[in-house]
């Protein structure tokens, strides 16, 4: 009796697990068990790649998106808002904002949901989005330029920023702290970090929380900005090849702080990372995905909480086929939840 018991106990255990809901774990933008979207700018096309999590080698994209229907010219940084599916291509050579609606199946010459100008705009580099505030952030030269109502963007439209955020020099890369309502912006010119607090009510000259600069800091021509999880920001630089991250105690008041870890050396294939995107829902603290011109290549660096040194990439796209090798690698995003 108290066998049989025990079996019907186990068939419903068994059974409820069957119907309960499944969840995907999302931790700052990764996780999940998917196998991720990797988007790729170059400068005549949007290419894609399924199994992002995972992909290595000389890897065909799963999707193309170019043709003149695209509008596709000389994009830059680019960001993918992953709750909307929505792709965001600062468009140097035509100076817009290209928004590719369903991004994780846009393939081929097909026309973007929202092509957005502005007299305002001359040479966009990089965006950012804060859905909470229905914002969108273009970097253009030194200004950042604040537009409202970005989740509504469709069509062919000309739009006034609600505010502009001068900031004095050539801004590289931006990288928006949504709940903290930070952005970070790199100075290639002076080899630094600026970090600005309450981005969202900043308005004309920048007024800057701190600034990491100096000797001790070994920023060189910073071209991409993240931050993982434990709050430690990360920044690529052009000249050197070198990934270097700093403690979350430099935030926000900067300094002439030193990296608490360095990538850099022959065995990081690193020649000229610019833009860079942060998987954190990968174990060991995450992993970086890096676009190298240099190198033709994206190049991943898992563990990223105690990698250093002259550690080789955990993974890399590159090779004949990926259309890689062929063309400048300007920027990525990452969607680890399709």
């Amino acid at each position: 009796m108290e066998r049989f018991r025990a079996l019907i106990l186990l068939l419903v255990l068994l059974f409820a697990g069957c119907n309960s809901p499944r969840r995907n774990v999302n931790i700052g933008g990764g996780g999940g068990a998917t196998g991720g979207q990797l988007y790729v700018a170059t400068p005549t096309a949007i290419l894609r790649f399924a199994s992002a999590l995972s992909a290595n080698g000389a890897v065909v994209p799963t999707a193309t998106i170019s043709g003149t229907a695209t509008q596709i010219s000389a994009p830059q940084h680019i960001l993918i808002d992953t709750a909307t599916n929505r792709l965001f291509v600062p468009n140097q050579g035509n100076a817009t904002i290209l928004i590719f609606q369903n991004a994780s199946t846009a393939s081929g010459n097909v026309s973007p949901s929202a092509t957005m100008s502005s007299t305002s705009f001359s040479a966009p580099i990089d965006v950012a989005v804060d859905a909470t505030k229905n914002l969108l952030y273009v970097a253009d030269g030194s200004n950042i330029l604040v537009f409202s109502g970005e989740s509504a963007f469709s069509g062919t439209f000309t739009a006034v920023p609600v505010s502009t955020i001068s900031t004095g020099f050539a801004i590289g890369a931006i990288f928006l702290d949504v709940t903290n309502n930070r952005m970070f912006l790199t100075d290639t010119t002076t080899n630094s970090v600026d970090i600005m607090d309450n981005a969202s009510s900043q308005t004309s000259v920048a007024l800057f929380t701190g600034t990491i600069s100096g000797t001790q800091t070994g920023l060189n021509q910073p071209r991409g900005v993240a931050l993982d999880g434990s709050g430690r920001l990360i920044v690529s630089n052009a000249a050197g090849a070198s990934i270097t991250i700093y403690p979350p105690a430099a935030v926000p008041a900067g300094g002439n702080a030193a990296p608490v870890a360095t990538i850099t050396g022959a065995a990081t294939r690193l020649a000229s990372p610019e833009q860079i995107v942060l998987n954190s829902g990968a174990t060991g603290g995450g992993e970086l995905f890096v676009a190298d011109t240099g190198a033709a290549a994206v190049l991943v660096y898992g563990n990223l909480a105690t990698v250093g040194g002259n550690a080789g990439p955990t993974r890399a796209i590159s090779g004949a086929g990926t259309d890689l090798s062929t063309n400048a690698v300007n920027g990525l995003a990452l969607d680890a939840t399709r």
